[in-house]
């Protein structure tokens, strides 16, 4: 097994010699035909991530009512929502199922009834093209042979994408929703995505990227509550994919019994099923959790549902030993033992 030095430097070898590509986020799946029938989320972000589609208010603490956490739309932003809707008119095949329009991004679900002639990146390209259209209606956007004839400002060189006619990001990221009970987790992120965005902004400190750290002998991203390192008690969760629901279930309660009468904090990887269960339940019970990511954290990090509240309480650490990457793993077992190991030095603290 490698020592911490090893892995800290094969991580920087990675760093060094990975050079740049093209962002996971937005990669297609080479084993689908993008013309066929299906469910299909995608996001689209402004470029610049610049807050031009709506405002931000509400109650986090609500969950449902009138007063939970919303999006007030913008002009720009009803303009860009009458122009989601109206894509059946171009694309007869292709449902808008639902629209989720943040401050500077938007999710959506596309349902392609039956196969398309085209790629859905033309359904993605008509619609950017109307959204850029209603745009320069409401002066948010210059043509650019006007933008190029204007004096430039301080202003107009800070918006110079917008000047030149570029209201979104280039490309967009999707997602084929097949799996079970997919398409009502994706339903739900999306109307939740508000209130998320707002406990990020009432608790930024436990939200924002950490930088490095030094921990176990090796630097590591972090993000979340950097003071939970300090903490002399912490239990370590390692979990085989071999064992039963039921030798979970004595595991579980095992750990969280003694966390109780500890005080104490779990740290894990979470990616083993029982390792999961366990953190899942901890986290519900209030106990403060380490999570050590197998695959790095990406710049973009939103924690998930079952982090998020940890998260704004100030229970949650995310550490990071291996820049961030979306491709397969083919050591994925190495790196699970790797953080394995990292984990009992964190805990023996080290």
């Amino acid at each position: 097994m490698k020592t911490p030095e090893e892995i800290a430097k094969e991580a920087e070898n990675h760093r060094n010699w990975a050079g740049p590509k093209k962002s996971s986020m937005k990669r297609r799946c080479n084993q689908h035909d993008y013309r066929d029938r299906g469910i299909y989320m995608v996001t689209l972000c402004l470029e610049g991530r610049l807050p031009l589609l709506g405002t931000l208010e509400g109650d986090p603490t609500l969950k449902e009512g009138e007063g939970r956490a919303h999006i007030v739309l913008s002009p720009l932003g009803r303009k860009v929502k009458e122009c989601w809707e109206s894509i059946p008119k171009f694309h007869p095949v292709v449902e808008p199922m639902k629209l989720c329009i943040m401050p500077d991004h938007i999710h959506g679900l596309l349902f392609v009834h039956e196969k398309m002639e085209k790629h859905l990146g033309n359904v993605i390209w008509g619609f950017k093209t109307g959204c850029r259209k209603a745009a320069r209606e409401l002066g948010f956007l210059q043509d650019k042979q006007a933008a190029q004839i204007a004096q430039p400002t301080e202003q107009t060189r800070k918006t110079s994408d917008h000047a030149l006619g570029t209201l979104w990001e280039s490309g967009y990221n999707d997602r084929l929703l097949r799996g079970k009970g997919q398409l009502d987790r994706m339903a739900a992120y999306m109307d939740d995505n508000p209130r998320r965005l707002l406990l990020k902004r009432l608790y930024p400190k436990y939200f924002t990227h950490l930088g490095k750290l030094m921990i176990a002998g090796m630097e590591m991203d972090a993000m979340g509550n950097r003071f939970l390192l300090d903490n002399p008690v912490k239990i370590q969760v390692q979990c085989s994919r071999s064992l039963t629901q039921a030798d979970i279930e004595r595991e579980k309660t095992a750990i969280l019994d003694k966390a109780f009468d500890q005080g104490a904090i779990i740290v894990s990887p979470c990616i083993s099923p029982g390792e999961q269960q366990i953190a899942t339940a901890a986290m519900a019970e209030g106990i403060a959790l380490i999570v050590l990511l197998v695959n790095g954290l990406h710049p973009l990090f939103k924690p998930s549902k079952r982090y998020l509240e940890a998260c704004t309480e100030g229970r949650l650490l995310i550490l990071a030993p291996f820049p961030y990457q979306n491709e397969k793993q083919e050591n994925m077992r190495q790196r699970c033992l790797q953080l394995n190991t990292l984990a009992t030095q964190i805990c023996n603290n080290e």
